[in-house]
C-alpha cells in the first residue's frame, strides 16, 4: 500500500488543522482568507481521487494513529463505500466554498465572514472523519465537531429567524448526542472495546443481551435525527431554508446522508443483520418511518410557497428514499441506498445554490416570484431544471439510476408496499419540481419584476451550480464507472 495508507488521515486533519491556523490569516489579512479556505478542501479532494482503485470493494485500508495496532489504538478504516462517501464530501464542499466567496460577503461581514471559513473547514473535515474512522467513540467525536459547527454555521447572519433555527436544531440534536453516548457507554460495558472490527466480533461470539439491544435502539433514534428521519427531522425545514445558501447545500447534499452512513455503518459493521427480534423489530420500525418520510416530505414540499422550505422539504422525502435502500438488506437496496448519497448530494447542493442566486441577484424566495425567470437568468434556470430532474428520477439522470436499483432491491427481498411507497414519491417529486420549471419557463413574469437590465449570476457562482447538475447527468449516462463496485461492496457487507 505504502505511501497511500496515509491518505486518508491526511484529508481529515489537513482541513481541521487550517481551520485552527484560519483565525491567525483572518487577523492579518481578512481578504486572503476566501481563497486560503479552498486550499485545505482542495488537498483532501487530490488524495481522495488518488486513493480510487487502492481500496477494493471487498476490503478496506486501516491506518492506526501513533502507530498502535487495533483495538488498543485508535483506527481509521476506509472501506470502498467509505471512500466513495468521502469523495461525495470533499467535491460539494469544495463546490460551495468556491459559490460562498462572493455570495456570503452580503450575509455576513467582519469577524463573522473569518469565522465562517473557520467553522465550514470544521464541518468538512468532521464529516469526513465521522465517514472514516474505526473507532466509535472518536465516531461521537467527530459527530459533536459536526453537530457545533452547523448549528454555528446555521445562525451566523445574526437574524432572529436564524437564532431560533439554530435553537430548534440544538434542542433537538444534543438529546441525540447524549444518545449516541450512552449507546456506546453501553457497548463498551457490555463487550470492552471500542473498535468497530473488534466489537463486531466480540458482539458475534457473545450474542444479543438486553443491552445490546438497547445500545442498537438508541444508535438509531440519536444518528436517525442527525440524518432527518421522519419523525425526528422537526429541525430540518428550518435549518435548511434559513441558513446561507452554501450552508443549505452541505446541511441537505451532506451532513443527513452523513447520518444515514452511520446507521448503515452500526448496522452492517458493528451488529449483524442476523440480530435478535427485537433488533429486527427495530429496523422495521425505521422502514414503516422511511416510507412515511417520503410520503409526507413530498406532499409538504408540493404545500410550500417559499423555494428553499420546498428544497428542505424534498430531503426529508428522499432520506427515507436511502432509508428503505439500507433496510431492504439486499445488494441492489444497499448499492441504490449509496448510489443515491450521490445523486441527493448533487441534486441538492445544485438546488440550494441555484436559490441563492435568486436571493443574491433579486433577493427572491417565493415561488410565484420566479415568473418568467429563465427570460433573466437562463444558466441558473437550466441549471435548477436538470438538478430537477435527476430529483424526479427521469432518466439518463443519476436519479433514475439510484431509484431504479431502490425499488429493485426492494422487490427483490418482497417488499412490495415500498416499492410502490417509492415509484408514488418520484411523482411526488415531479409536481413540486415542475411546479417551479412551469413557473420559470412558461409563465410571464410580473411587471418591472425581472427588469431587462437584470443579468445572471457571476461566473464563480455558475460554475459550482453547472458542475453539480452536469454531475447528475455523467453519473446517470456513466453509472457503470461506480454502480459495479458498490454492489461488490454491497455484497461484501452482507
Amino acid at each position: 500500500m505504502g505511501a497511500y495508507r496515509h491518505f486518508p488521515i491526511l484529508m481529515i486533519t489537513i482541513p481541521l488543522l487550517c481551520a485552527v491556523l484560519m483565525p491567525f490569516l483572518g487577523y492579518l489579512r481578512q481578504k486572503w482568507v476566501a481563497w486560503a479556505a479552498l486550499i485545505p478542501l482542495a488537498s483532501s479532494t487530490i488524495l481522495g481521487f488518488l486513493l480510487i482503485g487502492k481500496v477494493p470493494p471487498d476490503g478496506y485500508i486501516s491506518y492506526h494513529l501513533g502507530n498502535w495496532a487495533p483495538p488498543w489504538g485508535i483506527e481509521v478504516r476506509v472501506d470502498f463505500m467509505g471512500l466513495f462517501l468521502m469523495l461525495v464530501v470533499c467535491c460539494i464542499s469544495f463546490l460551495a466554498l468556491v459559490f460562498s466567496r462572493r455570495y456570503i460577503e452580503r450575509e455576513v461581514s467582519g469577524g463573522r465572514l473569518t469565522a465562517y471559513y473557520v467553522l465550514f473547514l470544521l464541518m468538512s473535515g468532521a464529516m469526513l472523519g465521522f465517514v472514516a474512522t474505526g473507532d466509535i467513540f472518536n465516531l461521537f467525536v467527530f459527530m459533536e465537531i459536526l453537530a457545533l459547527s452547523s448549528y454555528a454555521l446555521v445562525a451566523i447572519t445574526g437574524n432572529r429567524n436564524a437564532v431560533r433555527a439554530a435553537f430548534k436544531y440544538v434542542l433537538m440534536g444534543a438529546p441525540s448526542s447524549i444518545m449516541v453516548l450512552l449507546a456506546i457507554g453501553f457497548l463498551y460495558s457490555a463487550t470492552g472495546t471500542l473498535n468497530m472490527a473488534d466489537l463486531a466480533g466480540r458482539i458475534a461470539e457473545s450474542g444479543y443481551s438486553e443491552v445490546l439491544i438497547v445500545s442498537f435502539i438508541l444508535f438509531v433514534i440519536g444518528f436517525g435525527v442527525k440524518a432527518a428521519l421522519f419523525p425526528l427531522h422537526m429541525w430540518l425545514p428550518d435549518a435548511h431554508s434559513i441558513a446561507p445558501s452554501p450552508i443549505s447545500a452541505l446541511l441537505s447534499g451532506l451532513l443527513v446522508e452523513v447520518g444515514a452512513f452511520a446507521i448503515l455503518r452500526i448496522t452492517f459493521s458493528v451488529f449483524t443483520t442476523s440480530a435478535d427480534n427485537l433488533m429486527a423489530g427495530t429496523l422495521d420500525a425505521v422502514s414503516i418511518f422511511a416510507a412515511a418520510a417520503v410520503l409526507y416530505g413530498g406532499i409538504m414540499a408540493i404545500m410550500q410557497k417559499d423555494l428553499k422550505m420546498m428544497i428542505a422539504y424534498s430531503t426529508v422525502s428522499h432520506i427515507g428514499y436511502i432509508f428503505l435502500g439500507i433496510t431492504a438488506f439486499t445488494r441492489e437496496g444497499l448499492a441504490g441506498a449509496m448510489y443515491h448519497m450521490l445523486d441527493h448530494g448533487l441534486a441538492k447542493a445544485c438546488l440550494f445554490l441555484c436559490a441563492g442566486c435568486f436571493i443574491y441577484m433579486k433577493g427572491y424566495r417565493r415561488i410565484d416570484e420566479l415568473k418568467g425567470a429563465w427570460r433573466q437568468m437562463p444558466w441558473t434556470c437550466f441549471a435548477f431544471a436538470l438538478a430537477s430532474i435527476s430529483v424526479i428520477g427521469i432518466p439518463p439522470t443519476a436519479g433514475f439510476i439510484s431509484k431504479f436499483y431502490l425499488i429493485y432491491g426492494n422487490f427483490t427481498s418482497q417488499r412490495w408496499p415500498y416499492a410502490l411507497v417509492l415509484l408514488v414519491g418520484a411523482i411526488l417529486a415531479a409536481v413540486y419540481c415542475f411546479r417551479v420549471i412551469y413557473y420559470m419557463f412558461f409563465q410571464p413574469g410580473k411587471e418591472g419584476a425581472w427588469e431587462e437590465n437584470t443579468r445572471d449570476a457571476a461566473p464563480s457562482m455558475l460554475t459550482p451550480i453547472w458542475i453539480l447538475s452536469l454531475g447528475t447527468l455523467f453519473f446517470g449516462v456513466f453509472s457503470g464507472l461506480i454502480i459495479d463496485s458498490l454492489l461488490k461492496a454491497a455484497q461484501y457487507l452482507l
